[in-house]
């Protein structure tokens, strides 16, 4: 190749103290120049793209991705958890597994095979502690096969947010709460009303009875009851022993600031259960249900089955009981239920919540045991119930479990409902003994939080809505 001597001027600036100049063997001069530092270059970005070149491809490997963002909505009406997160990669795809924390480790509590479904809602969520998850996406390359996990998230329903104690040997079993959140306590072990606000404070106790209280065991323990009307008047309704014969059944109405107004004498062989219906007052004895107005004139009387009974509301209009089933002779439940009623004689069902064992070791969800007391969220048709019997609360909604927290323990969240109270054994003569007996209350206020009447801990406990 011959290269003009013009070219020779211009690439002249090329050529210095690291170029060559090569001769032709035919001694025609041919001008061929390499910088050194070309020469270097070449193998140089070879031996580069060797090293970059497998990298390069892994980047693109989707297990190498960043972790994927994982969204969580907890619906504490639902009691349930709606898991969001992105689409994974195509290439090599397997599956999802959806991942609960337990302790220091993740279990997986379901898979998902399809690539576009990202979507997983946990169902019966128990409440009253933290649930952690993660979304951990599988990928296969060959015979190996590869993770990516996404970020975690956690929340709760039912969180426990502070416990107060009652006065000693009171044991708190009933609660009602007025419009401007005021916490009332009855107990078996004391005639008086503890006042809290709903931060636990003590606001004053309102004595309505100077002598001892009569309780009895029937499903459970039945002492003192209470009722506040919409106007923030207080009902209390209890039996006090007497010297001779057996127990007399009172009442006592206080107005919203905490007076007395007045006390009367009940007919009918006990007072267990007060309710307040709009402008009418409910007391259930042994053998009768007595309808008064809010001036305490009876206005009548109703016949109901001898059923036992461990608690009574109202819910939406229309009486609620917990029933043991031992009373339901031509019924084949096996457990308690919680019965709404269409109405006050109690002969028609409009709702039934609970469901019977599927074995003598059966304390799994929704199987009642021994329950004291309940309370309804009416807007989300949901009931709370005391489950006595296995020391935690039960939710029910439309008719299903929902989901529940609690056992057996002095701890936050635990409870103690199960211990021995002075109970009237012969009603004739007011006769008492020592029993073991179960017993507990619950109560909501307007903003949805729970209030719980640990019993035999002398303590009550607060839980988010």
């Amino acid at each position: 190749m011959y290269l003009p001597s013009s070219c020779v001027n211009l690439c002249g600036p090329l050529l210095d103290d690291h170029s060559f100049l090569f001769l032709d063997s035919d001694e025609r001069s041919t001008y061929r120049f390499l910088a050194m530092s070309k020469l270097f270059f070449i193998p140089l970005l070879f031996g580069l793209t060797a090293c970059i070149r497998p990298f390069a491809h892994r980047a693109s490997d989707p297990w190498l991705a960043s972790p994927p963002a994982l969204s969580g909505e907890f619906d504490r009406e639902a009691a349930s958890v709606h898991l969001r997160w992105p689409i994974a990669s195509e290439r090599g795809f397997l599956r999802y597994e959806i991942q609960l924390q337990e302790g220091e480790n993740f279990s997986t509590v379901a898979e998902v095979a399809e690539r576009l479904d990202t979507v997983y809602v946990d169902e019966r969520v128990d409440a009253d502690r933290v649930h952690r998850y993660r979304v951990v996406s599988f990928f296969g390359d060959g015979d190996s096969v590869y993770e990516l996990v996404s970020t975690t998230v956690d929340g709760a329903f039912h969180s426990f947010v502070n416990a107060w104690p009652t006065v000693e040997g009171f044991t708190p079993t009933r609660l009602a709460i007025n419009s401007r959140g005021v916490v009332h306590v009855v107990g078996a072990g004391s005639g008086q009303v503890l006042r809290y606000d709903r931060a636990g404070n003590a606001l004053g106790a309102l004595v309505y009875a100077e002598g001892k209280l009569a309780c009895m065991e029937t499903s459970t323990l039945d002492g003192p009851a209470l009722a506040i009307d919409a106007d923030d008047n207080l009902y209390v309704a209890y039996n006090l022993l007497r010297a001779e014969g057996g127990p007399q059944a009172y009442w006592s109405k206080y107005d919203r600031d905490g007076h007395a107004l007045w006390t009367r004498s009940l007919e009918g062989l006990f007072a267990r259960h007060i309710v307040v219906s709009d402008k009418d007052i409910f007391i259930e004895s042994i053998s009768q249900l007595q309808l008064f107005d809010r001036d305490g004139e009876r206005k009548t009387q109703f016949l109901i089955p001898a059923l036992l009974v461990s608690s009574l509301r109202m819910w939406q209009g229309r009486f609620a009981a917990l029933i043991e089933p031992v009373s339901l002779l031509e019924s084949d439940w096996q457990t308690p239920r919680l019965i709404v009623y269409d109405n006050a004689d109690r002969k028609t069902a409009r709702q039934v919540l609970g469901r019977d064992e599927k074995s003598h070791m059966d304390r799994g969800p929704g199987v009642l045991r021994r329950p004291t007391d309940f309370v309804v969220d009416e807007i989300n048709n949901r009931a709370f119930v005391i489950n006595a019997g296995q020391h935690r609360v039960e939710v029910f909604r439309d008719e299903k479990f929902s989901t529940r927290w609690g056992r057996a323990g002095d701890g936050p969240g635990q409870f103690r409902f199960d211990g021995q109270v002075e109970v009237v054994e012969e009603m004739n003569t007011g006769r008492t003994g020592l029993r073991s007996v179960v017993a507990g209350g619950i109560a909501r206020d307007e903003e949805g939080f729970i209030y719980v009447a640990d019993s035999f801990n002398d303590r009550i406990q607060k839980f988010q809505p």
